[in-house]
């Protein structure tokens, strides 16, 4: 069985970083408890709607972790059921990838991706804040983040050379919306990659060599210098990341490749 379908098999998470979930118990009672306390804040912060109602629940998943010496992670599910219908309004997946304090009342899963409503997740975040004592805080990447997980996709990725890789921009004192994409196949991407790691004598200095590449590359097709601009999503087939903390992956290479980026880079 894969255990990180869970993730991948799903569209797109938003990343947290989550400091020590003091006094976390992994009992049927207290995961109860901590449910039932999430779902009345939830009835109380974000709904006086009588007609929808909310089921909260925690599983433990005693597999998705990367060694056995890893804390289980947990899932937090909130559905909501109106006229009948139930629907999944939230998801968290709290989770380490080998990498996490040992401490004596607290147990420390240091990534909580979610993904659903985003009222729902504001209340359910706040109650976890409230229950464990902890920090809950959503990342936002740099360009230089945004290259580091980008390009380490692209280490792992195994679509097809014709394929593309994209890199897309924001364009400055414009509308949100107003972006330029640019495409590039993965095969000659892959090809720039392993031919710069004979010449760099790190990995940071390998990220901003090949950046520096796409953007001469960039400058040679449409003479725009994209310097000016704001680098805001990396997008392969197998794998996605955006300056607001969002990704969306397809593999477990993927998942993979993500986490263990963020124990180097960003701890």
């Amino acid at each position: 069985m894969d255990h990180l379908a869970i993730i991948y098999n799903e569209n797109q998470w938003r990343i947290n970083a989550v400091s020590p979930l003091n006094n976390l118990h992994f009992n049927e009672v207290k995961l109860k408890q901590y449910a039932t306390t999430i779902k009345q804040h939830l009835v109380r912060a974000v709904f006086a709607n009588a007609s929808i109602k909310f089921t909260v629940s925690f599983e433990e998943l005693p597999y998705l972790k990367f060694s056995p010496e890893d804390p289980n992670g947990i899932l937090l599910r909130v559905e909501s059921v109106k006229e009948s219908k139930t629907k999944t309004a939230y998801e968290a997946i709290f989770l380490t990838w080998g990498t996490h304090l040992t401490l004596k009342d607290a147990i420390h899963l240091p990534y909580m991706v979610e993904r659903g409503e985003q009222r729902v997740g504001v209340s359910v975040k706040s109650s976890l804040q409230n229950i464990f004592d902890c920090n809950i805080k959503e990342y936002n990447f740099s360009q230089l983040q945004l290259l580091q997980i980008g390009f380490n996709f692209l280490n792992v990725d195994t679509s097809k050379s014709t394929d593309l890789f994209i890199i897309g921009y924001k364009i400055p004192q414009t509308d949100i919306t107003q972006k330029v994409s640019f495409k590039f196949e993965v095969g000659e991407m892959r090809r720039i990659w392993n031919s710069l790691k004979k010449e760099c004598l790190n990995e940071l200095e390998l990220v901003q060599v090949m950046y520096q590449n796409l953007q001469n590359q960039i400058f040679y097709m449409i003479t725009l210098d994209v310097t000016v601009f704001e680098l805001s999503e990396v997008i392969l087939p197998n794998a996605e990341v955006r300056s607001n903390g969002t990704v969306k992956m397809k593999t477990a290479q993927a998942i993979n490749s993500l986490f263990v980026t963020l124990n180097q880079y960003f701890r």
